[in-house]
């Protein structure tokens, strides 16, 4: 007596593997038998050299980490707090050169007012590097030298000029920051804390 079983048997054709190419026949596949995964075509001598080329050419561009991520306060809170102020700043000083341009005199000592309010807060992301709290220390430093007076034309500019350059630099070197000072004082801004001017002061009297 025959034995009961649920397994039921399929027959199944195997065919030899065709070339693939244009000219190859379509091939089929029986009931019950998996499709033959596609075969892909290799580039031809040429092509692989080309792309060899391409690769090597594109390793050399590769950047290295550190001028990927050129400090570890990189999109940090204190990186993203100071990109948005510069950037009212930036706003703020073009509109008072604009109201200067104007003859807009009260406008334009607005406008910079507003951007002297910035400088403390912008301050308390030194942490971006010396040269950053650098910087704005002496754009702090040159609104205090002015005792309440309007900055001129190009006092205007050069400030303008030193948020451009944190905000596309926040973490340039100490030496960067003082080739800036140079220029702040270049159009009449002192940019040292009078605290230290005094300190310098008194130290040349007594010698």
């Amino acid at each position: 007596m025959a034995t009961l079983t649920n397994i039921i048997e399929f027959s199944r054709s195997y065919e030899p593997r065709t070339p693939v190419g244009a000219d190859a026949p379509t091939a089929t596949v029986e009931a019950g038998e998996r499709k033959p995964p596609e075969t892909v075509t290799l580039a031809g001598d040429g092509d692989g050299a080309r792309l060899t080329e391409r690769n090597q050419e594109l390793q050399s561009l590769r950047l290295t980490q550190k001028e990927l991520y050129p400090a570890q306060q990189a999109f940090s809170t204190e990186h993203v707090t100071a990109l948005r102020l510069l950037g009212e700043g930036i706003v703020e000083s073009k509109r008072a050169l604009d109201a200067i341009a104007s003859r807009d005199v009260l406008i334009a000592d607005l406008e910079m007012q507003k951007l002297q309010m910035l400088l403390p807060e912008l301050f308390c992301c030194r942490a971006l590097g010396d040269g950053f709290g650098t910087l704005v220390n002496s754009l702090m430093s040159a609104f205090e030298g002015l005792a309440g007076e309007t900055p001129n034309t190009d006092q205007m500019r050069m400030m303008s000029r030193v948020l451009r350059l944190l905000s596309d630099k926040p973490f340039l070197s100490t030496s960067e920051a003082d080739e800036q000072l140079d220029a702040l004082e270049s159009v009449g801004l002192n940019p040292y804390p009078a605290e230290l001017m005094d300190f310098l002061s008194s130290e040349q009297s007594v010698r």
